[in-house]
């Protein structure tokens, strides 16, 4: 029993009256009693003496001197022997020395005696009488007043005290241990009641700890969390940690955690090893934490009182408190998967609607790079395409790279089975993964030049199971690669796959339209030698004007498709009208004037853009009004359509007619600014005026408008 806990029970059993119980059954008896600790000191006063030990006792300080020394070697005696001795005094008398024992360990020593298996010898009391200084008639008269037993008569009497002191000894050890184990059964209940208030790891295992050093007498302490799948220590993730300066924080050494996490059983050790003295040493203790039988983490304990060691009695407890942490806080660690989960999910929601926002390839590759290693907090990622013409793995983008080194670093197929992590990866088209290529003893070709590469996952890029390339994460430090995070990679490198694959369609559908609509316009200038060639430059001034009154890729996309188509229509106007070389008739400038409406019409069921349509029907529309078809004014002609005017009103002065020369481009840039405001959209007409100079001259003759 722990010495604390023994010294409280030691007490108890003073308070409930056990001097006198000794009593009454030592007057009954007719014998003298006395309770004693295991090292023979009094636990309670001795009862019921003779004449002839009260004068010993209570008036000599030498004999009281001798009986005490006479007690503490029979109490070691029957502590020796484990079992009941008889033995004489040093005053001749016989006493019977009895262990008590409680839960199977002595905690008390019961003495009987004060009497004599025969008289006592003249002789032996004259000398005791001499050595003590007591007055020789005295003592003999005293000693003549000894009671004479036999010893069965005194080992009777002595059992029947035995066995009822114990009696009651055994029922205040139960009420004392019952009273302990409702305490603890207390602390149990306000310890989980603590360290599941909180679905924080760090929450979690910081009240864990400070109820634990409150519940010990520690002041200082840790709470360590283990990987989920292997328990080492370089898994471990310190959780909390309380201590009363720095220089005594209490972490387990990483074989400690080991053999706690292995054999799943506490360690004791010392904290500081080096010092001299217990309280120097800081003997400590290192609880498993376990969830269903696994150990899931370690608390340590360490800096009690005069350097007190923790009992076995007391690891039992805490480990019993450690079942209720390590359950509280891999509750909390769900909470935080849960948490990472959806943080990454929210992510990955993100990462998509940007790679899917757009068709342009190189931006889709820019974007994604640059968010997976801000996100993943790698140095380096990097795009390979695999060229299934040439068989090459190409470099194709980095983030976090010298700029060139792309084009520096290409690695054939061939080649690939020196760089066994690419090999891999292109043949199974499945996810691999490096910590530390130095320890796996690889060497990488393929790794960017002038970057030391400790650690490399690399997940192929796909799209409906064709293998378009790898997407690599590169670190400088070895890092274990978490099974989760390389699905997250997959993830998003299929993302990348799709929106990839979509751009290449994209870029083949487009440059079919183009390729399409170009020829439309071809066809409509072959029936006008004056016309060639309009239409292109057009197309490419109201793309140049758009971009420089700011508009977006798209829109400056559709003012140069607009650009191409805007006088389709012209398609159903006569021939001799469309030649004829002199001024038009009436009749036949509203036949003309009809062509911006039926170029709409022609568009409409090929499902242009509907700013492409709308800028083909306006495009005469003037901005102060009059213009046609609609009679539309300032803001309400569409942009593009204003756009296009500009550059067709423009095109039309500088080209030749056959009945005029082509207007010089001050002219015409004159009369742009004249009608700016009546015909034209002033901010339209300075956008158009600070086209660079080599993009407003072509080399192809023509004109119309």
């Amino acid at each position: 029993m722990e010495k604390g806990r023994l010294m409280r029970y030691y007490e108890e059993l003073k308070q409930i009256g056990l001097q006198k119980l000794q009593e009454s059954m030592s007057r009954a008896l007719g014998l003298a009693t006395l309770i004693t600790y295991p090292d023979g000191s009094p636990l309670i006063e001795i009862s019921n003496l003779c004449s002839f030990c009260a004068l010993l006792n209570n008036t000599n300080p030498e004999g009281r001197a001798r009986c005490a020394a006479s007690r503490v070697v029979s109490a070691r005696a029957a502590m020796d022997a484990g079992k009941p001795v008889l033995r004489n005094c040093h005053a001749g008398l016989v006493h019977l020395v009895v262990p008590l024992r409680v839960a199977g360990e002595t905690v008390a020593v019961l003495i009987g005696g004060n009497v004599a298996l025969q008289p006592l010898a003249e002789e032996a009391v004259a000398q005791l009488a001499r050595e003590t200084g007591i007055d020789r008639k005295e003592l003999l008269s005293a000693a003549k007043t000894v009671p004479i037993w036999p010893e069965e008569r005194l080992l009777t009497a002595m059992e029947m005290i035995r066995e009822v002191t114990e009696t009651v000894a055994r029922m205040l050890f139960t009420r004392h241990e019952l009273q302990k184990r409702v305490d603890e059964l207390t602390a149990l209940f306000e310890f989980s009641k603590t360290v599941s208030g909180s679905l924080q790891v760090a929450g979690a295992a910081r009240q864990g700890l400070q109820a634990a050093l409150e519940l010990t007498g520690a002041t200082s302490g840790s709470v360590i969390m283990l990987g989920e799948t292997e328990v080492e220590a370089a898994d471990a993730e310190v959780a909390a940690t309380i201590e009363p300066c720095s220089e005594l924080r209490v972490i387990p050494a990483g074989e400690i955690i080991a053999a706690v996490g292995r054999e799943v059983t506490a360690a004791h050790f010392d904290s500081r090893p080096g010092e001299r003295t217990p309280e120097e040493k800081r003997p400590a203790v290192a609880i498993p934490l376990t969830v269903g039988g696994k150990v899931t983490g370690v608390l340590t304990l360490a800096g009690r009182p005069e350097g007190r060691r923790f009992t076995e009695e007391e690891t039992v407890f805490l480990t019993t408190l450690g079942t209720a942490l390590g359950l509280a806080l891999e509750n909390a660690r769900l909470f935080r998967k849960v948490q990472e989960r959806a943080a990454m999910l929210e992510w990955l929601i993100e990462v998509g609607k940007g790679i899917a926002s757009s068709l342009d390839a190189d931006l889709i590759v820019e974007r994604t790079l640059a968010s997976l290693r801000e996100h993943f907090g790698t140095p380096w990622c990097t795009l390979r395409v695999h060229e299934e013409k040439n068989g090459e793995v190409v470099l194709k983008a980095g983030e976090g790279l010298k700029k060139g080194i792309c084009n520096e670093v290409r690695v054939s197929s061939a080649a690939s089975t020196t760089c066994p992590l690419i090999n891999q990866v292109i043949r199974a088209k499945e996810p691999m993964a490096i910590e530390d290529i130095n320890t796996a003893g690889i060497d990488l070709p393929c790794r960017p030049q002038e970057i030391e590469v400790r650690s490399m996952a690399m997940v192929p890029v796909l799209a409906m199971g064709k293998l378009l390339g790898t997407l690599a994460f590169h670190s400088s430090v070895p890092r274990r690669w978490g099974e989760e995070e390389i699905g997250y990679l997959a993830t998003i490198a299929s993302q990348m796959g799709l929106a990839l694959e979509n751009a290449r369609l994209y870029a083949a559908l487009r440059e079919y339209y183009l390729s399409t609509v170009q020829a439309l316009a071809a066809a409509l200038e072959a029936k006008d030698l004056y016309t060639k060639g309009h239409s292109i430059r057009v197309a490419r001034w109201a793309r140049s004007c758009a971009r420089l009154l700011g508009l977006g890729d798209e829109e400056q996309e559709q003012v140069y498709m607009a650009g191409l188509l805007h006088d389709i229509g012209k398609i159903g106007v006569r021939e001799d009208i469309l030649l004829k070389p002199g001024p038009l008739t009436r009749e036949e400038r509203e036949e003309v004037k009809n062509h911006p409406e039926v170029g709409a019409r022609i568009l409409e069921p090929a499902r242009f853009p509907e700013a492409v349509i709308a800028a083909v029907r306006h495009h005469h529309e003037d901005y102060g009004g009059g213009g046609y078809p609609a009679g539309l004014s300032g803001e309400k002609i569409p942009l593009l359509a204003r756009i296009l005017r500009v550059a067709d009103t423009y095109d039309a002065m500088t080209s030749a007619r056959p009945y005029r020369k082509a207007f010089t481009r001050d002219w015409a840039c004159r009369e742009l600014e004249r009608f700016a405001g009546s015909q034209f959209d002033p901010r339209v007409v300075e956008a158009f005026l600070r086209i660079p100079h080599d993009e407003l001259v072509y080399n192809v003759s023509g004109g119309g408008g």
